[in-house]
């Protein structure tokens, strides 16, 4: 039997609901085990003391003293300082600002930085290994650069029809507006 279940099997035995076949497994097993052995004589022990019924009355203004002392007590509570909102944004705007600004340099200077990168004695292994993957990349940033002037050239149109649309609407609107607010005096 593992001391696992002897547990289980003493916490039943103190209770009273232990049945004869698990006494007789929890008996072998107390045979066999120092351990758990201590363990049981230490809960009987626990039981014959609360058994023995020597309890204390408290004296009886012993609730009001408790609750007069902690009403006494002064705690002193420390104000957590908070980091406003603008310095958290202050920080990830920075962040991504370096981050993006030494992209920018590593896209502009990418080939004298590669050509330094491979003649440095402890990187230019990794250097080299590295320019397939530098040369893939300038070829999605062509096209990339390619997709994103047809999309500028598509949008100039498009705000150009948008602006068409958009002026008359927005004078009309200005016109009611002061219509119903000024020559109406209508109150919201």
């Amino acid at each position: 039997m593992k001391c696992s279940k002897a547990d289980q099997l003493m916490m039943k035995y103190m209770d009273g609901i232990l049945s004869m076949e698990e006494a007789k497994q929890l008996n072998l097993h107390l045979t066999e085990c120092d351990a758990c052995k201590e363990e049981f004589f230490a809960y009987q022990k626990m039981i014959d003391v609360l058994q023995d019924g020597q309890f204390y009355k408290a004296p009886d203004d012993f609730e009001s003293t408790v609750m007069n002392r902690i009403k006494d007590i002064e705690v002193e509570y420390e104000i957590k300082k908070t980091v406003p909102i603008e310095t958290i944004s202050a920080i990830v705007w920075g962040f991504f600002s370096l981050i993006f600004g030494i992209g920018v340099l590593l896209v502009l200077y990418r080939q004298p930085v590669l050509e330094y990168l491979v003649q440095n004695p402890y990187l230019g292994e990794w250097a080299n290994s590295m320019i397939p993957a530098m040369d893939i990349l300038s070829a999605y940033i062509n096209d990339f650069k390619t997709e994103m002037t047809n999309i500028l050239g598509t949008s100039k149109y498009i705000f150009e029809v948008l602006r068409l649309i958009l002026i008359p609407i927005v004078a009309v609107l200005g016109v009611v507006k002061y219509y119903i607010y000024r020559k109406e005096k209508v109150e919201i």
